[in-house]
This record gives C-alpha cells, sequence and structure tokens, in this order.
C-alpha cells in the first residue's frame, strides 16, 4: 500500500516536473519569437532583441537536449546581432513555413486510409459518432479544403514575390494576411454550413473551440 502511495506520489511530482518545463520552453518559444518579430526596426533596442530573441528560441527548441547543442545558442546570438534585419526575415520565413508545414501534416495525415478525417473528428468530438452521411461527406470535403488552404498559403509568398509589382507585397502573407485569411474562411465555412446542412443542431463557436482542444491536445483520440 505504502509503495503503492509512493509510486503515485512520484509519478505525479514527476508530471508536474514536466509540465513546469513544458511552460518554460513555450514561454521561451513565444517569447523569442515575440522580440524577434514585434520589434521595430527603427528602435534602438532592435539589435538588441533580434539577438536575444533568437537565442531565446534555440533554447526553447534544445529544451532537454544534450548540452552539447548549447554551444550553438552564443553563435546564434551573434549572428543576430551582426546581421539582425536578415536573420529576422529567416526567422519569420521559417516558423511561417514550420507552422503551416505542421497544420497541413495533421490534416494530410488524417485522410490517409483507415483514419478519420480531421474535421470528421471534430465534428464527432461535438455531436457524437456516427455522424449522419451528409454531414460525413461535408466534414471529409472539408479536410481537403483546408489542405487546399494549408498549400496555397505556403505557396502565398513565393507566388506574391514572383508577380507582384510592390517589392514587399511578398511578406503580407508572413506579416498576418494568411491568419487573417483563415479566419475569413472559417467564419465563411460557418455560413456556408447551414446552408448545405439543413436540419441540424449545428455547433456554437465555444462547441467548436472545445472540440478543437479536445481533438489537437489528442485527448479523445485511440
Amino acid at each position: 500500500m505504502i509503495g503503492k502511495v509512493y509510486h503515485n506520489l512520484a509519478a505525479g511530482l514527476l508530471s508536474s516536473k514536466g509540465r513546469v518545463g513544458q511552460l518554460w520552453r513555450f514561454a521561451l518559444l513565444f517569447g523569442g519569437v515575440g522580440l524577434v518579430s514585434l520589434v521595430p526596426s527603427s528602435c534602438g533596442w532592435f539589435v538588441g532583441c533580434v539577438s536575444l530573441g533568437l537565442m531565446m528560441q534555440l533554447v526553447g527548441l534544445l529544451f532537454s537536449k544534450h548540452p552539447g547543442w548549447f554551444l550553438f545558442v552564443p553563435v546564434v546570438g551573434v549572428l543576430g546581432w551582426y546581421f539582425p534585419v536578415g536573420l529576422r526575415l529567416c526567422d519569420q520565413i521559417a516558423i511561417y513555413e514550420l507552422m503551416l508545414w505542421g497544420m497541413l501534416g495533421i490534416f494530410v495525415r488524417s485522410l490517409r486510409r483507415g483514419q478519420v478525417p480531421l474535421v470528421t473528428r471534430l465534428a464527432e468530438a461535438v455531436h457524437g459518432s456516427p455522424l449522419r452521411l451528409d454531414v460525413q461527406r461535408y466534414t471529409v470535403g472539408l479536410t481537403w479544403a483546408w489542405c487546399a488552404f494549408f498549400i496555397l498559403a505556403l505557396l502565398a509568398p513565393l507566388i506574391l514575390w514572383l508577380c507582384a509589382m510592390r517589392g514587399d507585397l511578398w511578406r503580407l502573407p508572413l506579416e498576418g494576411g494568411t491568419l487573417l485569411a483563415a479566419l475569413v474562411c472559417f467564419a465563411v465555412e460557418m455560413i456556408v454550413r447551414r446552408l448545405v446542412i439543413r436540419n441540424y443542431n449545428h455547433s456554437t463557436l465555444k462547441q467548436n473551440f472545445m472540440a478543437g482542444r479536445a481533438v489537437f491536445m489528442r485527448k479523445d483520440l485511440k
């Protein structure tokens, strides 16, 4: 009995330490991204913020890795100090592409044979399983549509750079344009959903959020 209690306490303590470590990691990553991306280049602290932000991001990425990797942290800091504009641009592009590739990968993997499409899984988290046949078809199609959106978003900076007349227009997706487009698509889809799927108890925005949290945090995945 005492051994079981000790085991449970130790497991809880380890999981608590793990959560604290994850919080520190996210704080370093997002704090570093904020320092690099949000400080204007005209600010007197710009160079220092870029250098510090890049080091924070690298520490967050290397969290719990072999200590030898941390030798790259001061190297990145020095590069950020001497080449702040170029490193800032590279950082923004890398974060943008990695985030979109990650989202695209999640949606595409859910469309493989034997898997449940991601939007179908979200709908089942709200309405239960099995879904009505027309709802199931709609969610599969919507999963494909979001895959197409992420592919276009990945290519958008390159397309704008090749085709746009203005030199800086290609930065628009990196500076919030893609996020705005995603929010507009989400709002339009909520309207289209109600026009296409009739006589159905559609989910609220809060239910959509809770379902997304459950699925993306893998609380309902087997």
